[in-house]
């Protein structure tokens, strides 16, 4: 298993890497082979240029680099937004660009270094370097990190805490490190033109253990909760990018944003933690693991112009940076633009953004139509509503519990699959704490699990988690959340107001930065 030559002799083999630094430097020109190419690559040198910095015949992304390419798409209202979110930004890039080495990175964000975190972090490799859990994808979410990649992810964001170098390191210490060389090594071999099945293999490469290791399981630092909050917020202004609303549609409601974004918060802060101004590696895996699957998918909106390539309208691109953020700004215009659902008794659009990124991509959660919207509950119809099996439908619960404001929902899929295999249904908070209840398990067919008498409509499913979960509302106006069986929840709210949508079709992405 290796990497063919690029000599023109088919027997000719690329030398096995023997040091950290060949391992390396061939690393990143196999990434940059496989997921760029020449012509985005070229783009990618050329938006590199314009924005680095240089000193001592060495050039390089600042913080400040970073802050001036990020704002060039998106408008001048959400500047302080977008400049706010770099640093975390800047240092998951060195980190990543460093990779299998992210542990110990390099010092600055050369080209190279940025090239390389720009593929991992937006996953322009398809997955290949951290494949799924057990080569399974989630049927509900399949756009998520799976554990791999969360740990990765941790890694480049945290401040993290010095290796133990006195214990002997082991398969797990070194996954980075193996999966660096399994990508390197990939095709290590020539084929016989005349016999295709007759292959010559290339020259072995070198065990793990013969290079420092990657230092894989280490992730008993923290994020900073200072650096990370500006990143949520930039993820929820970008979030619904691919439904064709841009984060211009959120310059009216900054004060909606900050609300949400502290929403967001609230699920990476554990209660009673010693340390309230650091993110746990536990935390963060759970909440992206189980709660907020999708938490990372606006990130292509920030980076998109880094490589992806559009049409100029003169031969290069501008040198200066004000002319370059300029161009960028024309050129990286949304290709579909869609009018926000206007306002209703919940919703809004920063919650619009939030649902987005805790429910499933399978429906357009921006051309919702609304079946019901009152602050009175009356149970047959709210039931007739969320019955209906042709469309996707979400159901919002607003009320008022013991000391705070809470939103829950249920989440309806569509009640038919192309594939014979049906998807659970969804119980999830908004507020003040993001979380979902579901269940990842595979069904033949679509169970509503959903009953109603003539003063109460009960909404359940099994969580992988706690077990099993009760969404209520009476139709005295209090609704009520509960856990059976491995669960300890059970919260009581005042109803102020309930609304269903459904959602006609199927999602399709916006790619104006792909």
């Amino acid at each position: 298993m290796g990497q063919t030559a690029t000599k023109e002799s088919p027997d000719e083999f690329l030398p096995p890497v023997q040091t950290r630094e060949e391992l390396y430097e061939r690393l990143k020109w196999r990434l940059w082979k496989d997921c760029l190419g020449d012509v985005k690559h070229e783009w990618f040198r050329a938006i590199f240029q314009i924005f680095c910095t240089e000193s001592e015949s060495e050039k390089f992304w600042t913080v400040s680099d970073l802050q001036e390419f990020m704002i060039s798409t998106f408008p001048p209202e959400l500047a302080s937004c977008v400049r706010e979110a770099a640093p975390i930004l800047h240092r998951c890039l060195v980190r990543l660009g460093s990779f299998p080495y992210h542990n110990d990175p390099q010092r600055t964000l050369l080209q190279d270094v940025l090239r390389t975190g720009m593929i991992i972090l937006l996953r322009l490799n398809g997955g290949k370097l951290l494949e799924q859990d057990d080569g399974k994808a989630s049927l509900i979410y399949p756009d998520r990190l799976n554990a791999a990649q969360r740990t990765l992810l941790f890694q480049s964001m945290a401040d993290m805490q010095a290796a133990n170098t006195n214990t002997p390191r082991n398969a797990e210490d070194d996954f980075h490190l193996q999966r660096a060389l399994d990508l390197i090594t990939y095709g290590n071999f020539s084929r016989n033109p005349l016999f295709p099945t007759a292959v010559t293999k290339g020259p072995e490469y070198p065990p793990a253990e013969h290079f420092p290791s990657s230092n894989s399981t280490l992730t008993n630092g923290y994020i900073p909760v200072k650096d990370f909050r500006p990143l949520l917020r930039l993820m929820l202004l970008t979030q619904l990018h691919v439904a064709g609303i841009d984060p211009d549609e959120f310059t009216s409601c900054l004060a909606q944003v900050e609300t949400v974004t502290d929403c967001l918060l609230a699920a990476f802060q554990e209660q009673n933690a010693a340390d309230s101004t650091g993110i746990s590696f536990a935390t963060f895996n759970h909440v992206l693991g189980r709660s907020l699957q999708n938490l990372f998918l606006g990130l292509p909106r920030v980076f998109g112009p880094l490589y992806s390539v559009k049409p100029l309208p003169s031969e290069k691109l501008p040198s200066s940076v004000g002319d370059a953020q300029m161009l960028l700004r024309k050129l990286f215009a949304p290709s579909t633009k869609t009018q926000p659902p206007p306002e209703g008794l919940i919703t809004n659009l920063p919650l619009l953004s939030l649902l987005s990124i805790a429910l499933p991509q399978d429906f357009p959660v921006e051309a919702q139509k609304r079946l019901y919207s009152s602050g009175d509950i009356d149970i047959q119809q709210i039931h007739t509503c969320v019955s209906l099996v042709s469309t996707a439908k979400v159901m919002l619960v607003s009320g008022n519990g013991a000391s705070e404001s809470v939103i829950f929902g249920a989440y309806f899929p569509k009640g038919s699959s192309l594939s014979g295999v049906a998807k659970s249904n969804l119980i999830f908070q908004l507020t003040p704490v993001p979380r979902v209840f579901y269940s990842s398990e595979e069904t033949s067919q679509i169970n509503p699990n959903c009953s109603t008498t003539d003063s109460r409509l009960e909404v359940s499913v099994k969580d992988d988690v706690l077990g099993f979960i009760t969404l209520a509302l009476q139709s005295d106006s209090t609704g009520a959340l509960t856990a059976r069986e491995q669960g300890d929840i059970s919260l009581t709210f005042d109803v102020n107001a309930v609304e269903v949508f459904s959602y006609e079709g199927e999602f399709v992405r916006v790619d104006t930065f792909n």
